[in-house]
């Protein structure tokens, strides 16, 4: 057994980390991609186009990342663990082609979204396929847990999603609301992913209680980070214009503080703007600036390492494998995604 080692730091996770665990599973990924390419398919051709753009558009697929590693905390087998990251690849991939739809969204990573491409009707009715195929995978499993978890996710998901429209433009949103609402929305996936690995690779109750705290906590953390980029990103890096959020009357945690704690006349015209929408090239410019110089974005930074150190300690309740030490790393990454 590894001797067991402190490892709530924030020295090392990088991208070059990042992609040396990734090649490190380049077998797992290899599988994920076959089983991916074989279940999002058709065997009509003008239903296999639809389906091209799907593929190509799938995200830095960290969910499956999380489910191996969970998984390989505790087995190196292969399996189950494989056909649960396959599942979250799927949900995730129709939740993202059902939120271009809601979101009214072009491009995603700079590529145009199916709903541009093919219109809303055959967008929705292709994330329901991909859904549909998900819920076979797990009902394959025969293990009743793994639906329900998911299925409760995405109960919570759609709550979240809804909480995010209702409370547009509502700027007597609280941070404690911002932070229900992304729980939700996001880190809830993220919990799931970690809790069915270690499932998958037939870890204890406690273990995996463990493990769904530390998805839930650096899952906060990592939409916190994503917020940022709102605020300081390059579009072309990001895939959308700046301060789409904030256009978009989405309130993420920079602008809340900001509300709170700007200068007197800044938050009478922060909130003016936004509850009047009167959101022009001009104001969003204005409100960017004011948001780094008020310190929202160092308060936002500070308060996403809190959630890393809370997911870092949920780590030290394992027993230390190569995986634990990558899992660390991948947390400690979500932070330098947004320096």
């Amino acid at each position: 057994m590894q001797e067991a080692r402190p490892i709530r730091n924030h020295q090392v996770g990088g991208r070059e980390v990042m992609e040396k665990i990734m090649s490190g599973l380049s077998r797992e990924f290899a599988a994920l991609d076959a089983r991916m390419a074989e279940i999002i398919s058709s065997q009509d051709p003008l239903v296999q186009q639809v389906f091209d753009p799907v593929r190509r558009s799938m995200g830095k697929r960290i969910r499956p990342l999380l489910v191996f590693l969970s998984g390989q905390c505790f087995s190196p087998a292969l399996e189950p663990a494989l056909t649960v990251a396959v599942c979250a690849e799927l949900v995730h991939t129709a939740t993202l082609v059902h939120d271009d739809v809601v979101d009214r969204s072009p491009l995603r990573r700079g590529q145009p979204t199916l709903h541009a491409l093919w219109g809303n009707k055959v967008a929705v009715l292709a994330g329901d396929f991909i859904f549909a195929r998900a819920f076979h995978l797990l009902v394959g499993l025969q293990d009743f847990r793994y639906l329900r978890r998911v299925l409760q996710m995405i109960s919570g998901m759609g709550e979240g999603e809804i909480m995010q429209l209702t409370h547009a433009f509502d700027v007597e949103v609280t941070e404690k609301q911002y932070l229900a609402r992304i729980e939700r929305k996001t880190a809830l996936f993220f919990s799931t992913c970690c809790e069915l690995g270690a499932l998958a690779g037939g870890a204890g109750q406690e273990q995996m209680e463990a493990l769904s705290t530390y998805g839930l906590q650096m899952g906060i953390a990592f939409q916190i980070v994503d917020d940022l980029f709102d605020y300081v990103a390059d579009p072309d890096a990001i895939g959308k214009p700046v301060a789409e959020d904030l256009r978009e009357g989405n309130l993420t945690l920079p602008v809340l503080h900001a509300l709170r704690s700007a200068k007197p006349h800044r938050r009478e015209s922060l909130r003016r703007w936004i509850q009047e929408q009167d959101l022009s090239a001009e104001h969003l410019q204005t409100i960017i600036s004011w948001v780094r110089e008020e310190g929202s974005l160092d308060y936002s930074r500070q308060l996403a390492g809190r959630y890393v150190d809370a997911a870092l300690a949920q780590l030290e309740k394992l027993p230390p494998s190569p995986a634990r030490e990558h899992l660390a790393q991948v947390a400690r990454y979500v932070l330098e995604r947004g320096r």
